[in-house]
């Protein structure tokens, strides 16, 4: 499987008790949907490896427990580790709405076509997600499609912002 075939959702932080359980810190906007995954991906050296989901516990943290992790011996080497899983894993969404893996890295432009620099990283806000825009100098602009954000195209990795968001 190909590296763009793959999603990063979360990081091992640390082991949980004596049994193999690690913590997991998630980079997704919602912990419930981890119960759902069968297995994940971890990349290690230069290859991603499957490992199996045992349990899931979902509280005030994930904790999860791999087949074959069985003591604190077995998980040492992903503590640290990103945590991906396939594409396909992920929801389908509906018109207009995109992952934050999809817009990260697409060329920014004005409405006249200006190309004004690239999405180097979202921002998780309260209200709104903020995509930093990084060219000549680094913008912040909030995701509002159809006002600050007038069009994403995917197929040519190019996202419109209103220009009155850029003044």
């Amino acid at each position: 499987m190909q590296d763009s075939e793959k999603i990063l959702i979360a990081k091992i932080q640390a082991h949980q008790g004596l049994n193999g359980w690690l913590k997991i810190y998630s980079f997704s906007e919602t912990k419930k949907k981890f119960s759902s995954y069968q297995y994940f991906y971890i990349l290690k050296g230069r290859e991603y490896i499957q490992l199996y989901v045992e349990d899931i516990l979902i509280g005030k943290s994930i904790k999860v427990k791999f087949k074959d992790f069985n003591c604190r011996e077995d998980s040492n080497d992903y503590i640290g580790k990103d945590i991906f899983i396939a594409r396909d894993q992920l929801d389908k969404l509906r018109e207009n709405q995109f992952y934050w893996d999809d817009l990260i890295g697409l060329t920014a432009y004005l409405d006249s076509e200006k190309k004004i620099g690239v999405v180097s990283d979202i921002i998780e806000t309260g209200s709104n997600d903020v995509l930093i825009i990084k060219g000549d100098q680094e913008i912040l602009i909030p995701y509002i499609f159809g006002e600050s954000i007038k069009e994403v195209i995917i197929e040519e990795k190019k996202i419109i912002i209103n220009k009155m968001y850029c003044e």
